[in-house]
This record gives C-alpha cells, sequence and structure tokens, in this order.
C-alpha cells in the first residue's frame, strides 16, 4: 500500500502541469498558465481568471513573457465567447511558495 501511495505521487508530481482547457503547458517559457476562470455573481460578462505563476523574482523579460501569455489566454476567452472588447480591471500577484496571478477582466 504505501509503495502504491509513493509511486503514485511520483508519477503526479513529475507530470506536466496542464492549464484550464486542457492544453499541456512550458512555465519556463509561458511564466503562467490558467487555473481558474470565475464569473462574477453581479455582473455576466465580469470574470477574474486565476493563474499559477512560475517561482522566482520576475524580471523585465519573465513580465514580458506573462504578458503575452495573458493576452493569448483573453483572446481564447473572448473567440469562445464571442466578445469582441476587454477591459482589464485589476491584476495583482498573491502568494510566496504557491504564487497566484489575478486578473479581473469586464469583456464587451
Amino acid at each position: 500500500m504505501r509503495k502504491t501511495i509513493i509511486g503514485a505521487y511520483l508519477v503526479i508530481s513529475c507530470s506536466a502541469p496542464i492549464d484550464y482547457f486542457g492544453n499541456e503547458v512550458k512555465i519556463k517559457t509561458d511564466r503562467i498558465y490558467l487555473l481558474k476562470i470565475r464569473e462574477d455573481k453581479f455582473d455576466k460578462d465580469k470574470y477574474t481568471l486565476i493563474f499559477v505563476e512560475q517561482r522566482g523574482n520576475p524580471t523585465k523579460s519573465s513580465l514580458k513573457k506573462r504578458k503575452v501569455t495573458l493576452y493569448r489566454y483573453i483572446d481564447l476567452i473572448m473567440s469562445i465567447n464571442g466578445y469582441t472588447e476587454k477591459n482589464i480591471i485589476e491584476e495583482r500577484s498573491r502568494g510566496v511558495i504557491d504564487p497566484r496571478y489575478h486578473v479581473t477582466i469586464e469583456f464587451d
């Protein structure tokens, strides 16, 4: 039983992360990947996107990678749901050990 649990843990921890849409992620090149999408309770066109962020101090080049990946996810969400415009309301990073990047967006 103990060997089975340890073996399962190793298989799960060594696998590549998967984003919200089921795609494999290369965290070194993308810097972030989408974990959850939360719809606002009062405004159906307002969403909070929660990303897993790469650990470590961000540099200028890694922040550019994060921005490119963010806009790629936003464009994907816009094309799936039929939105034509976006307005980023708030961006914030939280956590040190398990960093998360929260972005609140309103679509039109």
